[in-house]
């Protein structure tokens, strides 16, 4: 499993775009792509996990606005 994880994890590092396409969502990562996306983290989670898989999870972002916790 942490060899996936490291895949997914490398996947998404070389697709920047993904995060930026889904600005203030939750992004699950498998196999290479992303599976399943949305605002509620445990419903991702658990759409991805209902697909079969054990996602990287990952929130996306816009750009064009700084986040200051």
């Amino acid at each position: 499993m942490a060899d996936t994880i490291e895949l997914d994890d490398r996947w998404l590092a070389e697709h920047p775009e993904e995060l930026t396409r889904y600005p203030n969502e939750f992004i699950a990562v498998a196999d290479g792509k992303v599976v399943a996306h949305g605002k509620v983290f445990a419903d991702v989670l658990t759409e991805a996990r209902n697909l079969g898989y054990e996602p990287l999870m990952a929130r996306g972002f816009d750009p064009d606005v700084l986040e200051v916790p």
